[in-house]
C-alpha cells in the first residue's frame, strides 16, 4: 500500500481541484449567458485555467514533479494578471497557493540552492601513473624541524 502523502500535500492538490471546480462553475454559468465579445477571450482562458487547476491537482496528489512544475507557473501567471487586473483578493490566495508549493518542494524532489559538489575520489584512476597518483601537494609539503633528543 502507497504512503499517505503528508497534510500540506493534500491541502495543496484540494485547493487547486477546488479553484478548478470553482473556475469551472463560473465560466459554466457565464457560457450560457450572452458575453460581450472583448470577454469571450477571458472566458475561455478561465475555462482553460480551471481544467489546467484539476489536472495540476490530480498530478500533485500523484507525486509527480512536473505537476509541482505546472503548479507554480499557473500560480505565478496568476499571481500577475491579479496584479494586472488589480483584484487583490485573488492575489491573496495565490500568494497562499505560492507559500504552500514552497514548503511541499522537499516531498516534490525539488531541488532548489546550489548543488552539492562531491568530493574528488581519494583513489587515483587506473590511468594515472603511480609516481603521479601518490605525491603529495605543494600545500601539504611542510618541512618540520625536529629536535633530536640524545
Amino acid at each position: 500500500m502507497p504512503e499517505k502523502p503528508p497534510f500540506l500535500v493534500l491541502l495543496l492538490t484540494v485547493s487547486f481541484i477546488a479553484l478548478g471546480v470553482l473556475d469551472l462553475l463560473i465560466a459554466l454559468t457565464l457560457w450560457f449567458t450572452p458575453v460581450a465579445e472583448e470577454m469571450q477571450l477571458s472566458l475561455i482562458l478561465s475555462t482553460l485555467v480551471g481544467v489546467g487547476y484539476i489536472l495540476v491537482g490530480y498530478d500533485l496528489y500523484r507525486g509527480d514533479k512536473w505537476g509541482w512544475f505546472v503548479a507554480l507557473g499557473l500560480v505565478l501567471v496568476n499571481i500577475v494578471g491579479s496584479i494586472l487586473h488589480g483584484t487583490y483578493q485573488e492575489l491573496v490566495v495565490d500568494a497562499l497557493l505560492f507559500v504552500l508549493l514552497l514548503s511541499t518542494m522537499k516531498y516534490y524532489r525539488v531541488p532548489f540552492g546550489k548543488p552539492a559538489r562531491s568530493q574528488p575520489s581519494p583513489v587515483p584512476p587506473p590511468s594515472m601513473p603511480i609516481a603521479v597518483a601518490f605525491s603529495i601537494p605543494k600545500e601539504e609539503k611542510r618541512f618540520v624541524k625536529r629536535k633530536h633528543r640524545y
